[in-house]
């Protein structure tokens, strides 16, 4: 069924486009087939329902009355699509523009955007813009939004919805429901957040998503956003608090490496001072302090290494750790516990509808008749979509075209020995103009590779942006609601490891293993670096690893040529080292494969570490897990998964392998008992209590 429509709405398209008088529903019935065969009720509802589908794609499909003493009289209503309102603007682009966007359609990880992004990319094909074969300078930023509320928010601010979910304050005692007309929603520093009216307080708030509790849900109404709002001027007043308590810290001899003073002015300073505590006599134990200004983010990151740090003061530095590791207990000790194999698929692949093929199909005409000749597999690979459905598609134009539907009306389409050549495609030979989603997912992109060393210099990123701008200029609505900020300089080390990646020069560096609690020393090949939002990675070949590693900017210590010797190209093209694609956690045979359960608010879990199964564990009767996930990941080590529930405080599990799962449970028994001999209660930290952490 969906083939037959999608070649009805294309006929309808292709008809619309081509008479400037355009038809009238009547004429529409006489010239498309499956109009013709219908009777009238189901003629009107297929015509209804064809022209709602039209719309809903962005396509400018207008209606008026033909000349006639009565405006009113239904068969004078005419239909037509403007071509100049239909048709991308004839903008080119260099080849270095080129490239910009292609960096800014992959910055986004988040579905929808993502998607968007991409079929922009594919319109603009037919405009000098090509898939980019080679990463520019080295340089490959992402942004995430692995929050559940982004897309929710999202589609409601697009939407002018109003919403309301639950939120926990850092300072309040439990969760509250807020009512928002939200505006707009941005990143800044590495957290996500919607700015809008909050209609209890009456007055312009801003949320961060990670502190919400509930499921966004939208409400009946409409929202206005105000004349001349942006969230990048909203977020702009967000600043970095700076540190105003500091935390005596004790840690065994050898862990806790990244809270330690290293040597060069982080974080963390031997205690010390008039006003210092005794020494501690226990030699299994090293003093120092820890400057800090958020109570929760210090307590997550010192739950995570368990039994290897307490903390001596604040009390409620350690009651808010102390509250994360009964929570992280109480979550090990509840069943039944869901299983990965009986739960329902959380994610359950989309069905594709006539709507779907009629998109790609308007994308793919003008591609074809930009490149003729374009392999079919590569094609395919573009698309998205397998080369037997290429084949397909292919086979549906060649049945399209203006109406009368003769030889010369009939689009051609061959494909012989693999090369695609299309004829007779007029209509649909100029790409789509770019619709609200596809051009500001794009225009953010390039707002957010302008503020990235060696790329934002460029001529070309504000060049690529003025075009995009003015060949849509309806996308501003989307820009002023959507900001991302791409990570920082990494320390200042990223202008440094740009030079290197771009001079091919082999370095080594000194590199912080938190799991292993280890300062290592490298020999390393770097060939991109990548960031995935606040955090810039550097991916090379690792000599001591014998494979390629992705290393973090911010646990790297030191860097120093090594010697004159540069980086092996072979061995750069042969792991992947060209390819635009990057991904986070790299693939090895000898992954061990780890099932993990999850909260709302642990979800997050899935998409970072790309979970390669997803299960919807409130499918499983009798367990109370609903909103919670089963997700199975490919892991290289499982040596911090032990820190990750202590730091997740409730909101992730181990499930299996199940000696992994015992000694994430062992580790949280340790931590427990470690913190419960600085208790300021005296209570046994595994009984838990009504103050439990819940995130």
């Amino acid at each position: 069924m969906a083939p037959r429509r999608t070649e009805r709405l294309l006929n309808l398209l292709i008809a619309l486009l081509e008479r400037r008088q355009g038809y009238s529903k009547e004429e529409l019935r006489r010239v498309i087939p499956p109009y013709a065969s219908a009777g009238d009720e189901a003629f009107e509802r297929m015509f209804e329902r064809d022209k709602a589908d039209l719309r809903d794609l962005g396509l400018p499909l207008e209606s008026f009355s033909d000349e006639s003493y009565f405006d009113g009289d239904l068969h004078t209503v005419r239909y037509r699509i403007d071509p100049n309102r239909y048709r991308l603007p004839p903008v080119r682009f260099s080849t270095d523009e080129s490239a910009v966007l292609n960096l800014a359609s992959r910055m986004w990880q988040q579905a929808s955007l993502s998607s968007a992004a991409g079929r922009a990319v594919r319109k603009l094909s037919a405009r000098g813009v090509e898939p980019a074969t080679d990463v520019l300078l080295g340089v490959e930023p992402r942004i995430r939004a692995t929050e559940p509320a982004f897309g929710p928010l999202l589609d409601a601010i697009v939407a002018r919805r109003p919403v309301s979910f639950g939120y926990q304050r850092p300072e309040a005692d439990a969760p509250q429901t807020r009512r928002l007309q939200p505006w707009g929603i941005g990143n800044r520093f590495g957290h996500w957040y919607v700015v809008g009216h909050d209609e209890d307080r009456d007055a312009e708030r801003t949320f961060r998503l990670s502190r919400m509790t509930t499921p966004v849900v939208t409400r009946p109404g409409t929202v206005t956003i105000p004349a001349g709002f942006t969230v990048a001027g909203a977020l702009a007043g967000l600043v970095q608090r700076e540190a105003t308590e500091t935390a005596v810290v004790e840690a065994r001899p050898g862990t806790a490496l990244a809270l330690r003073p290293p040597a060069e002015g982080r974080p963390g300073t031997p205690h010390g001072g008039p006003d210092a505590a005794p020494a501690p006599q226990d030699p299994d134990w090293e003093r120092f302090t820890v400057p800090y200004s958020d109570t929760e983010i210090l307590a997550e990151e010192l739950a995570g290494h368990g039994p290897h740090v307490r903390v001596l003061a604040p009390p409620t530095l350690r009651d808010a750790v102390a509250r994360r590791l009964r929570a992280a207990r109480r979550l090990a000790d509840r069943s039944p516990v869901p299983d990965a194999g009986t739960a329902a698929p959380a994610r359950p692949r989309t069905q594709r509808t006539s709507r779907d093929d009629l998109t790609r199909l308007l994308d793919l005409v003008p591609y074809l008749t930009e490149h003729p000749g374009a392999d079919l597999s590569a094609t395919a690979r573009l698309f998205d979509v397998s080369p037997q459905q290429l084949v397909k598609d292919l086979e549906l134009l060649f049945v399209c075209g203006l109406p009368g539907y003769g030889p010369d009306q009939l689009i051609d389409a061959s494909w012989e020995e693999g090369a695609i050549y299309l004829g007779n495609a007029d209509e649909l030979s100029e790409p789509v103009r770019l619709s609200v989603d596809e051009a500001g997912a794009l225009i953010v992109g390039l707002q957010a590779l302008a503020a990235v060393p060696g790329i934002g210099q460029r001529p070309a990123v504000e060049s690529a942006l003025a075009k995009i701008s003015s060949a849509a200029s309806d996308a501003i609505d989307l820009t002023a609601s959507l900001h991302a900020d791409v990570a920082g300089d990494g320390d200042g080390l990223l202008p440094t490891l740009q030079r290197d990646v771009r001079d091919g020069r082999r370095i080594v560096i000194d590199y912080l293993v938190p799991h292993r609690d280890e300062l290592t020393t490298r020999s390393v090949d770097p060939w991109r670096l990548f960031s995935a939002n606040d955090v810039w990675y550097l991916q090379g070949w690792c000599y001591r690893s014998g494979d390629v590693r992705n290393f973090r900017l911010d646990r790297i210590r030191a860097v120093r040529p090594d010697g004159d010797a540069v980086v092996d190209r072979e061995r750069i093209a042969a792991h992947g080292g060209s390819d635009p694609e990057v991904e986070l956690f790299t693939r090895s045979d000898d992954d061990i494969e780890v099932t993990v359960l999850l909260s709302p608010r642990g979800r997050w879990v899935a998409d970072h570490f790309d979970a390669e199964h997803v299960a919807d564990a409130g499918s499983v009767p009798g367990g109370g897990w609903d909103g919670w996930l089963v997700a199975r990941l490919r892991v290289g080590t499982t040596a911090w998964l032990p820190g990750l529930c202590t730091r997740a405080g409730g909101d992730v599990r181990v499930l299996a392998p199940a000696d992994v799962a015992a000694a994430c449970s062992a580790w949280i028994d340790d931590a427990l008992a470690v913190a419960g001999q600085l208790s300021s209660d005296g209570a046994d930290p595994a009984r838990g209590g009504p103050d439990a952490h819940r995130g």
